[in-house]
Formats: C-alpha cells, structure tokens, sequence
C-alpha cells in the first residue's frame, strides 16, 4: 500500500513531497535514472520492469514536471495485474508537450506509451498527483493537479495565492499539507492522516530549529519508515489479514506470503516497503531527489547498510 505526502507549508522549501513504494520484492525494478525525451530534456524516474510497458509510479523532468501514481486498492490483485499497467500515466504526462488541461482531455479515453495507444478502459484503478512545479513571484507553489478513475479531478495546493477565491475551493485544495495512498484520496486512511501530521510537524521543527538539508532529509526518511504495523497480525498465515493491516502503517515491514502459488513471476514470498523517495525543491528552483531501494530481491535485507542516491538540478536551467 504505497503512500505520497507532499507540503508546500516549507519557507525554504516550497515543496516537499515523500512517497514509499510498497511491492513484493521479487518484483523487478530499475532504480532511477535520467532519460532523455525531447528538446534537451531529461525525465528522471525508476522503472516497473516487470509489464512490458516499463511504466513507473514517480518521476520528475529537468524542466520541472513531475508525476506521482498510487493505485486503488482492488481485492482481487491478479487480475489487476493483468489489466494496462497504471505504470504508463506518468510517463505518458512527463512526457507530454501538451498543457496539463490538454493532456488530461486527451486522457479521458486513451494514453500513448511510446507508439502504442492504450484503451483506459482495461486499467486498473488508481490515483495521479501531477503538474509543474513552479515558485510563484511573491512565494509559495503554483497549484498541482489530482486524477483518479475512482473520483473527480481537481487541483491540491490551490490555497495559497490560486486564482479562485478560498472560499470556492474544497477543502482538499486549500490544504498545504497532503497525502494520499491506496483508497479514495479524499477518504484518506489511517496512515495518510497520520503522515500528514508528522510531515506538518517537520516542518514546523525545521522552521524552528534550523537543521541542515541533509537533517532534514533524514527527519524525512524518518518519516517514511515510520512502523506501526501490528505485530500479531504480521504473525498471521492469512496474507490477506496482512494485505488489511496495511492501512495503518507507513511503513511496511517485509510480510511472508504463505501457502499461495501464483503464476505472476512477479509475486514473490515478501511484499513490503520497497523504495523511498524524497523531492525537494528550494526557493531558487534547485530541485533535489533521494531515493534508496531497501529490498531488490525476495529475500528481505536484515542489518545490511542501506545506499542513498540523490540527483540535482535547477528546474530553471533546462
């Protein structure tokens, strides 16, 4: 049950935004990389190799795009799976020379990936946070945009200087702070609410106390490996009690699937937090990502050193 919480409450940071990948390990997975698109621009983003689609769930493009997807949480996960990879919406939108409104019109029906047209029917449910990130003149974030199959679209981070009126905007779009995982994102779980609160609590500590950017980062991951997952449930051979359970924590800890054969080569014997990823964009456009990968193959990591990779640049200078 992955999780995205993002806040634009930062004076420094005009946007943070903090997203575990929950998977099963077996899964393949490219960690991320810069790859060139067009007219000198680059997207930086990890792979799901395990669809021939090579889809992702968060990236970000050297002008400053970014795309973040988080599916709906459907019972029955195997035919999902069988469906269109939910992996190709961010690509498709990072990838777009098209504005954010005519790129969601021309998705209503259908999405290219590469040279193939994909009928939108046939994908599963999910979530898309998406849009440009830009610092506005006087401070504070333009506004991103919301998708889901499952709602409406709409826009978050609209509060602060948008160009309606406060008291037009519902109340998902006057938060500075959100989160959104698995279920409807204005249904939030136990885990989102909960990440809001510590995320708005970093950043209130930060204000206060002036850590360095790496102190800050770290609170982040913090964060993100928050565990509150219920032990006696974890005990459990039912894998479905567990997958329940995943609502509440950040943080998933490696979860034994037991006596359950799948013919998916990408279901393995563990499934839990995977890859956590921090984005943070300064006052001048110098954008920052941080990814580490906990787990990358289906025998969980104990004790091991865990390897951060983090990539610059200004959106500004594309």
């Amino acid at each position: 049950m992955c999780i995205t919480i993002a806040t634009t409450s930062h004076p420094d940071y005009p946007f943070i935004l903090l997203s575990n990948r929950d998977e099963f390990f077996k899964r393949p997975t490219k960690p991320a990389q810069f790859r060139s698109i067009n007219n000198n621009e680059k997207v930086l983003a990890p792979l799901d190799l395990a669809r021939p689609e090579h889809g992702t769930w968060i990236g970000v493009t050297t002008s400053g795009k970014i795309a973040v997807l988080v599916n709906y949480r459907d019972m029955d996960t195997e035919s999902t799976m069988k469906q269109v990879s939910r992996g190709v919406l961010p690509l498709s939108y990072l990838e777009a020379t098209k504005s954010d409104d005519e790129w969601r019109d021309s998705f209503s029906t259908e999405v290219q990936n590469g040279n193939a047209t994909l009928d939108l029917k046939n994908i599963g449910g999910f979530t898309l946070l998406y849009g440009s990130l830009r610092i506005r003149p006087g401070g504070g974030m333009d506004h991103l945009n919301i998708l889901s199959n499952k709602g409406h679209h709409g826009r978050v981070f609209e509060g602060r200087g948008g160009s309606q009126g406060v008291e037009d905007l519902d109340p998902i779009s006057t938060k500075t702070t959100f989160g959104m995982s698995n279920s409807l994102y204005d249904d939030p779980w136990k885990k989102v609410e909960l990440g809001e609160k510590m995320l708005e609590g970093i950043v209130a500590d930060s204000v206060k106390n002036l850590p360095t950017q790496d102190q800050l980062v770290e609170e982040c991951f913090q964060l993100l490996s928050h565990d509150t997952y219920n032990r006696a449930i974890m005990k459990q051979h039912d894998f479905d009690v567990k997958v329940m359970e995943l609502r509440n924590s950040i943080f998933i800890p490696p979860l034994k699937r037991e006596g359950v054969e799948s013919h998916l080569v990408s279901i393995g014997d563990y499934y839990g937090t995977r890859t956590q990823t921090i984005i943070l964009l300064d006052k001048l456009g110098n954008l920052n990502y941080y990814e580490r990968n906990l787990h990358s193959s289906d025998v969980p990591k104990v004790d091991k050193p865990v390897i951060t990779s983090r990539y610059s640049f200004n959106i500004y200078r594309n």
